[in-house]
């Protein structure tokens, strides 16, 4: 014998319906609960590897970073109003030519792309690559690195002048990521 799970009162075993309250004896709460505790414990152990929130994400400018096992590093900063005629910041701006090196010292191939890297300036305001280039820079643009491959190029954005609160952001996946895997501040 067991007791309704509503009126307490004593019914047999097998009762699908209480014969006092008339209340069906259902166990899907029970189970209802051991699906979530099933989902937790496996997304526990699944999610158990490394995790980008764990990851350090604030790094200065001469910082090596190493992400899923390929190294990230600024080699040269440069601030220019220009080279020529036709590659000239605007009034009161100034490029800001970064060159980033990336190298996959993992064991398989990996994917870059300069659109990963934004620019924050001393306002908070982030933004894209700029899309000029000048003639004597080798642009860092997308492709992939075999294992033990090396890419390294330079990245522009347009900035204020004299703007001291710059910071290089990188995104594993810009599209699909709201949050940033990890930036330099700029000295």
């Amino acid at each position: 014998m067991k007791k309704c799970k509503y009126c307490q009162t004593e019914i047999d075993n097998k009762a699908k319906v209480c014969p006092n309250c008339k209340k069906k004896q259902s166990h899907l709460v029970r189970w209802v609960i051991l699906g979530v505790l099933a989902v937790i414990i496996i997304g526990a152990i699944i999610g158990g590897g490394s995790n980008k929130d764990d990851f350090q994400k604030e790094y200065k400018q001469s910082d090596v970073v190493t992400y899923k096992d390929v190294k990230y590093s600024i080699t040269k900063i440069e601030k220019t109003k220009g080279t020529n005629e036709y590659f000239q910041a605007k009034d009161g701006y100034e490029y800001v030519k970064v060159t980033i090196k990336i190298e996959n010292n993992s064991d398989k191939k990996v994917s870059y792309n300069a659109l990963d890297f934004q620019m924050v300036n001393g306002d908070g305001v982030e933004a894209s690559v700029y899309s000029i280039t000048a003639e004597d820079d080798i642009e860092l643009n997308s492709g992939e690195l075999d294992a033990g491959g090396k890419v390294e190029g330079v990245i522009i954005w347009e900035q204020k002048q004299n703007d001291m609160g710059l910071k290089v952001r990188y995104y594993e996946n810009v599209l699909f990521d709201d949050d940033y895997t990890f930036q330099w501040t700029l000295d």
